[in-house]
Protein backbone atom coordinates (compact mmCIF):
# COMPACT_ATOMS: atom_id res chain seq x y z
CA UNK A 1 0.00 0.00 0.00
CA UNK A 2 1.30 3.58 -0.62
CA UNK A 3 -0.25 6.76 0.90
CA UNK A 4 0.48 10.18 -0.57
CA UNK A 5 -0.18 13.38 1.42
CA UNK A 6 0.53 16.58 -0.40
CA UNK A 7 -1.23 19.51 1.26
CA UNK A 8 -0.04 22.80 1.27
CA UNK A 9 3.80 24.53 0.54
CA UNK A 10 5.39 25.54 3.54
CA UNK A 11 5.62 29.23 2.96
CA UNK A 12 1.64 28.69 2.45
CA UNK A 13 1.17 26.75 5.25
CA UNK A 14 3.01 29.07 7.87
CA UNK A 15 1.17 32.46 6.46
CA UNK A 16 -1.83 31.11 7.45
CA UNK A 17 -0.66 30.67 11.28
CA UNK A 18 -0.85 33.00 13.92
CA UNK A 19 0.94 31.28 16.09
CA UNK A 20 4.53 32.40 17.82
CA UNK A 21 6.89 29.82 17.16
CA UNK A 22 9.68 29.05 19.76
CA UNK A 23 13.16 28.60 18.08
CA UNK A 24 15.50 25.54 18.58
CA UNK A 25 19.10 26.35 19.81
CA UNK A 26 21.32 25.56 17.54
CA UNK A 27 24.64 26.50 19.78
CA UNK A 28 23.68 23.72 22.04
CA UNK A 29 25.49 20.67 21.05
CA UNK A 30 23.59 18.26 23.42
CA UNK A 31 21.10 15.94 22.19
CA UNK A 32 17.75 16.72 23.43
CA UNK A 33 14.36 15.71 21.96
CA UNK A 34 13.52 18.13 19.11
CA UNK A 35 16.79 19.54 18.92
CA UNK A 36 19.39 18.86 16.48
CA UNK A 37 22.79 16.83 17.34
CA UNK A 38 26.08 17.72 16.25
CA UNK A 39 28.74 21.14 15.67
CA UNK A 40 25.82 23.58 14.04
CA UNK A 41 27.92 26.90 15.46
CA UNK A 42 29.30 27.68 11.74
CA UNK A 43 32.37 27.39 12.55
CA UNK A 44 33.56 24.25 10.49
CA UNK A 45 35.08 24.58 7.09
CA UNK A 46 34.41 22.46 4.19
CA UNK A 47 37.64 19.81 2.93
CA UNK A 48 39.20 20.74 -0.01
CA UNK A 49 38.81 18.35 -2.55
CA UNK A 50 42.53 16.70 -3.56
CA UNK A 51 43.96 15.62 -6.54
CA UNK A 52 46.65 13.52 -7.76
CA UNK A 53 48.63 12.87 -10.97
CA UNK A 54 49.70 9.85 -8.86
CA UNK A 55 48.92 6.46 -10.99
CA UNK A 56 48.23 4.55 -7.73
CA UNK A 57 44.92 2.43 -7.76
CA UNK A 58 43.17 0.09 -5.68
CA UNK A 59 41.56 -2.83 -7.51
CA UNK A 60 38.33 -4.05 -6.46
CA UNK A 61 36.82 -7.38 -7.34
CA UNK A 62 33.01 -8.10 -7.23
CA UNK A 63 32.22 -11.20 -6.60
CA UNK A 64 28.11 -11.89 -8.49
CA UNK A 65 25.66 -14.15 -7.29
CA UNK A 66 23.91 -16.42 -9.79
CA UNK A 67 20.51 -14.97 -9.92
CA UNK A 68 22.30 -11.98 -11.49
CA UNK A 69 19.87 -9.67 -9.78
CA UNK A 70 22.03 -6.26 -8.61
CA UNK A 71 23.37 -6.11 -5.66
CA UNK A 72 22.55 -2.52 -3.94
CA UNK A 73 25.32 -3.70 -1.65
CA UNK A 74 27.81 -2.89 -4.16
CA UNK A 75 26.97 0.56 -5.03
CA UNK A 76 29.43 2.10 -3.12
CA UNK A 77 31.57 0.90 -5.48
CA UNK A 78 29.15 1.49 -8.77
CA UNK A 79 28.23 5.02 -7.65
CA UNK A 80 31.16 7.91 -7.96
CA UNK A 81 31.67 8.26 -3.89
CA UNK A 82 34.34 6.62 -3.43
CA UNK A 83 36.07 9.47 -6.36
CA UNK A 84 34.41 11.73 -5.01
CA UNK A 85 35.50 11.63 -1.06
CA UNK A 86 38.46 9.42 -1.60
CA UNK A 87 42.22 11.70 -0.70
CA UNK A 88 43.13 11.88 -4.31
CA UNK A 89 45.80 9.35 -3.85
CA UNK A 90 44.63 6.14 -5.40
CA UNK A 91 42.57 5.83 -8.36
CA UNK A 92 39.55 3.16 -7.87
CA UNK A 93 39.15 0.47 -10.71
CA UNK A 94 36.20 -1.84 -10.55
CA UNK A 95 35.90 -5.07 -11.95
CA UNK A 96 33.01 -7.77 -11.75
CA UNK A 97 34.08 -11.49 -11.59
CA UNK A 98 32.13 -14.55 -10.50
CA UNK A 99 35.36 -16.64 -9.59
CA UNK A 100 34.57 -17.60 -5.63
CA UNK A 101 32.22 -19.82 -7.08
CA UNK A 102 34.27 -21.21 -9.90
CA UNK A 103 37.64 -21.28 -9.67
CA UNK A 104 39.89 -24.02 -9.27
CA UNK A 105 40.03 -22.86 -5.24
CA UNK A 106 36.57 -24.52 -5.08
CA UNK A 107 39.15 -27.91 -5.04
CA UNK A 108 41.64 -26.65 -3.20
CA UNK A 109 42.79 -26.54 1.04
CA UNK A 110 41.89 -23.11 1.90
CA UNK A 111 45.27 -22.93 3.11
CA UNK A 112 46.40 -23.03 -0.33
CA UNK A 113 46.48 -20.28 -2.80
CA UNK A 114 45.23 -20.34 -6.65
CA UNK A 115 45.58 -17.41 -8.99
CA UNK A 116 43.21 -17.17 -12.20
CA UNK A 117 44.16 -13.44 -13.03
CA UNK A 118 46.56 -11.62 -11.91
CA UNK A 119 45.33 -9.43 -9.25
CA UNK A 120 47.59 -6.96 -7.97
CA UNK A 121 47.78 -5.28 -4.39
CA UNK A 122 46.21 -3.02 -3.27
CA UNK A 123 43.14 -4.90 -3.85
CA UNK A 124 40.08 -5.98 -2.20
CA UNK A 125 37.51 -8.72 -2.91
CA UNK A 126 33.93 -8.41 -2.12
CA UNK A 127 31.52 -10.72 -1.61
CA UNK A 128 27.30 -10.48 -0.65
CA UNK A 129 26.17 -12.59 2.48
CA UNK A 130 27.00 -15.65 2.34
CA UNK A 131 27.69 -16.01 -1.24
CA UNK A 132 31.91 -16.50 -1.03
CA UNK A 133 33.33 -17.33 2.16
CA UNK A 134 36.82 -15.48 3.22
CA UNK A 135 38.76 -18.85 2.83
CA UNK A 136 37.88 -19.30 -0.69
CA UNK A 137 38.47 -15.75 -1.32
CA UNK A 138 41.55 -15.50 0.14
CA UNK A 139 42.42 -18.46 -1.80
CA UNK A 140 41.12 -16.48 -4.92
CA UNK A 141 42.35 -13.28 -4.52
CA UNK A 142 46.00 -13.92 -2.35
CA UNK A 143 47.32 -10.29 -2.47
CA UNK A 144 43.59 -8.91 -1.52
CA UNK A 145 41.89 -7.87 1.30
CA UNK A 146 38.38 -9.02 1.63
CA UNK A 147 34.85 -7.55 2.32
CA UNK A 148 31.71 -8.31 2.89
CA UNK A 149 28.25 -6.59 1.98
CA UNK A 150 24.60 -7.10 3.05
CA UNK A 151 25.62 -8.35 6.47
CA UNK A 152 22.82 -6.07 8.79
CA UNK A 153 23.64 -8.11 11.20
CA UNK A 154 26.94 -8.45 11.45
CA UNK A 155 26.82 -12.08 11.34
CA UNK A 156 30.36 -12.38 10.02
CA UNK A 157 33.06 -11.14 11.24
CA UNK A 158 36.14 -13.12 9.66
CA UNK A 159 36.21 -10.93 6.39
CA UNK A 160 38.51 -7.70 6.54
CA UNK A 161 36.33 -4.74 5.96
CA UNK A 162 32.60 -4.75 6.47
CA UNK A 163 29.83 -2.66 4.79
CA UNK A 164 27.93 -1.96 8.43
CA UNK A 165 29.57 -1.11 11.16
CA UNK A 166 30.05 -2.80 14.72
CA UNK A 167 32.30 -1.60 17.62
CA UNK A 168 31.90 -5.59 18.18
CA UNK A 169 34.63 -5.65 15.14
CA UNK A 170 36.90 -2.93 15.89
CA UNK A 171 39.67 -4.56 13.97
CA UNK A 172 38.02 -4.55 11.18
CA UNK A 173 37.84 -2.19 8.67
CA UNK A 174 33.91 0.05 7.37
CA UNK A 175 32.88 1.06 4.71
CA UNK A 176 29.56 2.92 4.65
CA UNK A 177 26.86 2.32 2.15
CA UNK A 178 26.50 5.36 0.38
CA UNK A 179 24.02 6.33 -1.90
CA UNK A 180 22.02 3.64 -3.04
CA UNK A 181 22.99 2.74 -7.02
CA UNK A 182 19.30 3.00 -8.69
CA UNK A 183 19.00 6.18 -6.66
CA UNK A 184 22.21 8.05 -7.09
CA UNK A 185 21.62 7.12 -11.32
CA UNK A 186 18.67 8.69 -10.89
CA UNK A 187 19.59 11.66 -9.26
CA UNK A 188 22.18 12.25 -11.45
CA UNK A 189 19.92 12.46 -14.33
CA UNK A 190 17.86 14.92 -12.47
CA UNK A 191 21.00 17.25 -11.90
CA UNK A 192 21.56 17.40 -15.75
CA UNK A 193 18.22 19.42 -16.06
CA UNK A 194 19.60 23.47 -16.71
CA UNK A 195 17.16 24.47 -14.28
CA UNK A 196 18.27 21.66 -11.58
CA UNK A 197 19.74 23.41 -7.70
CA UNK A 198 19.42 21.95 -4.48
CA UNK A 199 16.42 24.05 -2.80
CA UNK A 200 17.05 25.82 0.92
CA UNK A 201 14.96 24.18 3.35
CA UNK A 202 12.68 27.22 3.65
CA UNK A 203 11.27 27.09 -0.15
CA UNK A 204 11.23 22.90 0.02
CA UNK A 205 7.33 21.19 -0.65
CA UNK A 206 7.23 18.94 2.16
CA UNK A 207 7.78 19.00 5.64
CA UNK A 208 9.33 15.67 5.46
CA UNK A 209 9.22 12.25 3.29
CA UNK A 210 8.75 9.37 5.10
CA UNK A 211 9.33 6.54 2.38
CA UNK A 212 10.00 2.41 4.17
CA UNK A 213 8.43 -0.46 4.32
CA UNK A 214 6.90 -1.73 7.10
CA UNK A 215 8.05 -5.35 7.41
CA UNK A 216 12.08 -4.51 8.52
CA UNK A 217 11.27 -3.54 11.94
CA UNK A 218 8.69 -3.21 13.93
CA UNK A 219 9.46 0.65 15.05
CA UNK A 220 8.65 1.05 11.35
CA UNK A 221 5.20 -0.36 11.77
CA UNK A 222 4.07 1.81 14.84
CA UNK A 223 5.56 4.85 12.90
CA UNK A 224 3.14 3.77 9.72
CA UNK A 225 0.02 3.95 11.71
CA UNK A 226 1.37 7.09 12.96
CA UNK A 227 1.70 9.01 10.07
CA UNK A 228 -1.44 7.80 8.56
CA UNK A 229 -3.67 9.49 11.15
CA UNK A 230 -6.05 11.87 9.84
CA UNK A 231 -4.99 14.61 12.00
CA UNK A 232 -2.10 16.02 10.76
CA UNK A 233 -2.13 19.62 8.80
CA UNK A 234 1.68 19.78 7.90
CA UNK A 235 2.22 19.01 4.16
CA UNK A 236 4.40 15.29 4.37
CA UNK A 237 4.92 12.72 1.59
CA UNK A 238 4.23 9.50 2.15
CA UNK A 239 4.97 6.26 0.82
CA UNK A 240 4.85 3.23 2.93
CA UNK A 241 4.90 -0.63 1.72
CA UNK A 242 3.60 -3.79 3.58
CA UNK A 243 7.06 -5.22 2.50
CA UNK A 244 10.70 -5.17 1.99
CA UNK A 245 11.12 -6.05 -1.87
CA UNK A 246 14.77 -6.87 -3.33
CA UNK A 247 13.65 -4.73 -6.08
CA UNK A 248 12.27 -1.91 -4.37
CA UNK A 249 11.83 0.87 -5.63
CA UNK A 250 10.79 0.09 -8.93
CA UNK A 251 7.55 0.29 -10.87
CA UNK A 252 4.89 -2.57 -9.78
CA UNK A 253 6.05 -3.30 -6.42
CA UNK A 254 4.71 -1.22 -5.00
CA UNK A 255 7.17 1.26 -4.54
CA UNK A 256 8.21 4.97 -5.71
CA UNK A 257 10.28 4.76 -9.07
CA UNK A 258 13.71 5.85 -8.37
CA UNK A 259 13.23 9.37 -10.00
CA UNK A 260 10.21 10.22 -7.88
CA UNK A 261 11.80 9.33 -4.47
CA UNK A 262 14.36 11.54 -5.63
CA UNK A 263 12.26 14.41 -6.50
CA UNK A 264 10.76 13.95 -2.85
CA UNK A 265 14.16 14.10 -1.19
CA UNK A 266 14.75 16.96 -2.91
CA UNK A 267 11.76 18.66 -1.63
CA UNK A 268 11.55 17.79 1.78
CA UNK A 269 12.88 19.83 4.38
CA UNK A 270 12.91 16.43 6.78
CA UNK A 271 13.54 12.79 5.74
CA UNK A 272 12.45 10.20 8.27
CA UNK A 273 15.48 7.18 8.99
CA UNK A 274 13.54 4.80 10.91
CA UNK A 275 15.86 2.11 11.40
CA UNK A 276 15.14 -1.42 9.29
CA UNK A 277 17.40 -4.95 10.15
CA UNK A 278 20.25 -2.10 11.19
CA UNK A 279 19.85 1.56 11.99
CA UNK A 280 22.19 2.36 8.63
CA UNK A 281 20.43 2.78 5.82
CA UNK A 282 20.98 3.94 2.37
CA UNK A 283 17.84 7.11 2.92
CA UNK A 284 20.60 8.24 5.36
CA UNK A 285 22.93 9.38 2.47
CA UNK A 286 20.35 10.17 -0.36
CA UNK A 287 18.65 12.55 2.12
CA UNK A 288 21.93 14.23 2.68
CA UNK A 289 22.89 14.56 -1.10
CA UNK A 290 19.64 16.03 -1.94
CA UNK A 291 19.76 18.56 0.94
CA UNK A 292 17.30 17.08 3.03
CA UNK A 293 17.54 16.64 6.91
CA UNK A 294 17.68 13.27 8.30
CA UNK A 295 15.09 12.61 11.16
CA UNK A 296 16.02 9.77 13.70
CA UNK A 297 14.96 8.73 17.21
CA UNK A 298 17.26 8.06 20.39
CA UNK A 299 16.70 4.29 19.93
CA UNK A 300 17.74 3.95 16.93
CA UNK A 301 20.96 6.17 16.82
CA UNK A 302 22.18 5.47 20.30
CA UNK A 303 22.65 3.01 22.11
CA UNK A 304 19.62 1.91 24.69
CA UNK A 305 18.46 -0.99 26.68
CA UNK A 306 16.61 -1.64 23.83
CA UNK A 307 19.39 -2.77 21.20
CA UNK A 308 22.98 -2.83 23.35
CA UNK A 309 22.40 -6.77 22.09
CA UNK A 310 22.35 -6.05 18.60
CA UNK A 311 25.25 -7.55 16.80
CA UNK A 312 26.54 -4.15 15.16
CA UNK A 313 26.71 -2.33 18.48
CA UNK A 314 26.99 1.18 17.72
CA UNK A 315 25.82 0.64 14.14
CA UNK A 316 25.89 4.51 13.47
CA UNK A 317 28.32 5.44 16.07
CA UNK A 318 29.98 7.43 13.14
CA UNK A 319 26.97 10.15 12.48
CA UNK A 320 26.88 10.50 16.67
CA UNK A 321 27.89 14.27 15.87
CA UNK A 322 25.73 14.44 12.86
CA UNK A 323 23.20 17.97 12.82
CA UNK A 324 20.56 16.14 12.30
CA UNK A 325 17.28 16.23 14.20
CA UNK A 326 17.19 13.66 16.90
CA UNK A 327 13.58 12.99 18.66
CA UNK A 328 13.23 10.77 21.89
CA UNK A 329 9.92 9.10 20.06
CA UNK A 330 8.13 9.16 16.60
CA UNK A 331 5.04 10.48 18.58
CA UNK A 332 7.19 13.72 18.52
CA UNK A 333 7.35 13.82 15.27
CA UNK A 334 4.95 16.53 13.84
CA UNK A 335 4.44 18.91 16.91
CA UNK A 336 8.30 19.45 16.82
CA UNK A 337 8.80 19.64 12.99
CA UNK A 338 6.06 22.00 13.48
CA UNK A 339 7.83 24.21 15.98
CA UNK A 340 11.11 24.21 13.96
CA UNK A 341 9.39 25.11 10.79
CA UNK A 342 8.97 28.43 12.69
CA UNK A 343 12.47 29.13 11.99
CA UNK A 344 12.86 28.79 7.90
CA UNK A 345 16.43 30.93 8.30
CA UNK A 346 17.74 28.39 10.98
CA UNK A 347 16.84 25.87 8.70
CA UNK A 348 18.50 26.98 5.97
CA UNK A 349 21.39 27.15 8.22
CA UNK A 350 21.29 23.48 9.61
CA UNK A 351 20.74 22.79 5.90
CA UNK A 352 24.14 24.08 4.82
CA UNK A 353 26.08 22.69 8.25
CA UNK A 354 24.70 19.10 7.61
CA UNK A 355 26.36 19.41 4.02
CA UNK A 356 29.95 20.40 5.38
CA UNK A 357 29.70 17.68 8.04
CA UNK A 358 28.93 14.89 5.48
CA UNK A 359 31.66 16.06 2.97
CA UNK A 360 33.84 15.86 6.40
CA UNK A 361 32.42 12.46 7.52
CA UNK A 362 32.85 11.05 3.68
CA UNK A 363 36.20 11.97 3.20
CA UNK A 364 37.53 10.82 6.44
CA UNK A 365 35.84 7.13 5.93
CA UNK A 366 37.22 6.85 2.45
CA UNK A 367 40.40 8.19 3.89
CA UNK A 368 40.56 5.54 6.69
CA UNK A 369 39.13 3.08 4.29
CA UNK A 370 42.32 3.54 1.52
CA UNK A 371 44.75 3.39 4.19
CA UNK A 372 42.97 0.17 5.55
CA UNK A 373 43.50 -1.64 2.40
CA UNK A 374 46.63 -0.63 1.61
CA UNK A 375 47.88 -1.69 5.18
CA UNK A 376 50.55 -4.68 4.28
CA UNK A 377 48.54 -7.54 6.19
CA UNK A 378 50.07 -8.68 9.37
CA UNK A 379 52.17 -11.67 9.22
CA UNK A 380 51.98 -14.58 11.43
CA UNK A 381 55.48 -15.93 12.98
CA UNK A 382 55.85 -19.72 12.12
Amino acid sequence: MVVIVSILSLQSILSLRNEVYSFVDFDDDDVIAGQFSGDIRGDAESPTSTSSNSNNTIFIYLQLTSDSRPNPGYSIFKTDTLHRFGSGRYNFQVHENADCGNSACNLLDPNQSFTDHHNLAPCIAVSKRPYCSPDLLRCSYPNCKTMITNDEFCSRNNYDIRGYYSANYPNQGYLPLGPRLDAWSAFQLLRQSPEFFIKPASTRKYAFSAIFSKSTNPGREYLATLLQRDNNTLPIYTAIADQFNQIYRNHGEGQLNPQTYMEVLLDSVFTLTPAGHNPECYRMYEAIEAGSIPVFVKGDLYITEQNMNHPCLEALHHWYDAPVLVLDAWDEIFPIVERLLGDLVALDEIQKKLGVWYDGFMRRVVREFEDFVIEPPVSTPE
